[in-house]
């Protein structure tokens, strides 16, 4: 049986449901009217400290927009806004990489849930990022924060059916919950490079390319936010198996 993840049990009851109810309302937001006020700072700052799994640092910076983001052909580019967060993984840390992932997205919910806007940026400017580095420490993503100035992109994403490997219809409403909250989750370009499949009471988590842990990361966090309350455990995977989540058991 492989190791349980620590995902299990660091969130707080409060906080989960906190996190499922911002996810219907996340979106990818490049237009912002300005930068977060001084309390939400305040409150951002808190909650990047307390959504950090090991290896994972979560840093609130500010430098203008065309320092940090790197243009892109047929994408907006982030703009009104001069606040970020960057996401660092030491990844001699097990598993920090797909940590920094689960972090950062819960970072995200914590951040729609103050009504602020935010957008997942990969591609930025590593000399833009005016926030002090540790020794082994990189910079996995940035994530742009502000007050929207538009109601973010719309969600492109494929048929629940497409990222399943058999019908979902078929499965207990905890799994297909949990599979649709993974569906929505926001990945690199929208490719949403994950498979669930579902057996007894074991929904599996499964990656379709490499290179694609944070991704994997946000996808865990979904899944684990998708089954609401009911009792779960999960475990990692090897191989192109990420993880498995199974209901009703214990640690």
């Amino acid at each position: 049986m492989m190791e349980p993840c620590v995902l299990n049990g660091f969130f707080a009851p409060a906080q989960r449901e906190r996190y499922l109810a911002a996810i219907p309302r996340r979106r990818s937001v490049r237009l912002y009217q300005g930068d977060p006020n001084v309390g939400q700072i305040s409150a951002l700052n808190y909650a990047a400290a307390r959504v950090s799994l090991p290896g994972v640092r979560i840093a609130i910076g500010e430098v203008s927009a065309s320092e940090l983001y790197r243009k892109l052909p047929f994408v907006d580019a982030v703009r009104g806004t001069s606040r970020y967060a960057a996401l660092i993984a030491d990844e001699s840390i097990p598993h920090a990489a797909i940590h920094a992932g689960i972090s950062g997205e819960a970072f995200v919910l914590e951040a729609v849930s103050m009504g602020l806007g935010t957008c997942w940026v990969a591609a930025f400017k590593r000399g833009g990022v005016n926030v002090p580095l540790e020794e082994g420490e990189k910079v996995k993503a940035v994530i742009a924060l502000g007050i929207p100035g538009d109601e973010g992109g719309p969600r492109k994403r494929k048929k629940l059916t497409e990222i399943c490997a058999s019908d979902p219809a078929q499965w207990p409403l905890w799994a297909y919950n949990a599979a649709e909250c993974v569906r929505i989750a926001p990945s690199a370009i929208n490719l949403q490079p994950w498979r669930l499949s579902f057996a007894g009471r074991t929904l599996l988590l499964s990656g379709t390319r490499s290179g694609a842990s944070l991704d994997m990361g946000i996808a865990m966090l979904h899944m684990s936010l998708g089954v609401g309350d009911k009792p779960h455990v999960i475990r990692w995977g090897e191989g192109k198996e990420i993880a498995s989540l199974n209901a009703e058991d214990r640690l």
